[in-house]
């Protein structure tokens, strides 16, 4: 069997890596931390961040992985360029690197939003040092180029500027963008083998699974659909967050980590998604995640995989 590089081994990843080691895989993982609770599943562990591009490219050699071996991480959405790196290294088939950078990088995913005629919030680019708030009666959230919540996120009420990273990082690499904040009801999107799973963001740790969320909604999926064919993220799990308002849908963020709010359905159904979805990414098997109308309840989800969930099922008429 070849191997699998598996890029994040803590809690959280435990499932996703046992469902590979049950596929028969060789499993050879990596993380920062010495001690990751993950490297127990494995049968070789390295201790090397996905931020650490230099160290993947050893392991790479010292593991001598070609293109038969594979790549996975359920680890953060920055876990992505690591892994894309890696691959390269070794000439692993996996998503490109530019593909990547437009998924992590806002100003270029809002550039390809724009391309592709998909509505994105009012945005303006800055460097740290020459911030300005346009309106001081609006409310905007200020964002590193590279930043994902809570990393260099802040919403800005009062017109003043917080106290702002002074040296570059992973989170932080030349910009800051200045959004305006749009009122509306916030939903979350996840694309997967030609099917959408919709819900309703309530709060950060509450969601209801939703069929359609109103006029426009169509047209909103055909041009994501079209902006995820134009990506060749086809074959991937993709996530997007939308606002809907009166006056249009808005996205404002991709991901490409699992899914939280799918997984705690599957998990209300009775259904092994971490399973599935290693499945899904490493065997194509793209039936491996049942479909939206299979998997469709309304169900008002509370509370984080990490935590005890409250499920509260609704009859619709």
């Amino acid at each position: 069997m070849p191997k699998v590089l598996i890029l994040g081994c803590n809690d959280a990843q435990i499932p996703y890596i046992r469902a590979v080691a049950a596929l028969g895989f060789e499993v050879v993982g990596t993380d920062y931390n010495v001690n990751a609770p993950g490297k127990a599943c494995m049968d070789r562990f390295y201790p090397v961040s996905y931020l650490d591009s230099a160290g993947l490219k050893d392991v790479a050699a010292r593991e001598k992985l070609t293109s038969a071996d594979l790549i996975f991480t359920a680890s953060s959405h920055l876990a992505y360029e690591g892994a894309a790196r890696t691959a390269s290294f070794s000439n692993i088939p996996f998503m490109d690197l530019r593909t990547v950078d437009i998924c992590l990088n806002k100003i270029e995913f809002y550039k390809a939003l724009r391309d592709y005629n998909i509505q994105v919030p009012p945005t303006s680019v800055f460097a740290a040092n020459e911030i300005k708030i346009p309106d001081a009666n609006k409310v905007y959230f200020l964002k590193s180029d590279y930043g994902k919540s809570p990393q260099y996120c802040y919403r800005l009420s009062n017109g003043e500027i917080p106290d702002l990273p002074v040296n570059f990082d992973d989170f932080y690499r030349e910009f800051f963008l200045l959004q305006e904040e749009i009122e509306g009801t916030h939903f979350r999107l996840n694309f997967y083998s030609g099917h959408v799973a919709t819900f309703l963001k309530i709060n950060d740790s509450a969601a209801l699974p939703m069929r359609v969320i109103g006029p426009g909604y169509a047209e909103v999926v055909t041009k994501l659909g079209r902006l995820i064919n134009g990506l060749k993220l086809n074959h991937f799990l993709v996530k997007f967050d939308l606002i809907a308002n009166e006056d249009d849908w808005y996205i404002i963020d991709i991901g490409l980590d699992p899914p939280m709010r799918l997984r705690l359905l599957c998990e209300y159904a009775g259904f092994d998604f971490p399973t599935a979805y290693v499945k899904y990414y490493l065997l194509g098997d793209t039936k491996a995640i049942p479909s939206w109308d299979e998997l469709y309840q309304p169900t008002l989800i509370q509370g984080f995989p990490e935590s005890e969930i409250q499920y509260t099922s609704f009859d619709v008429e």
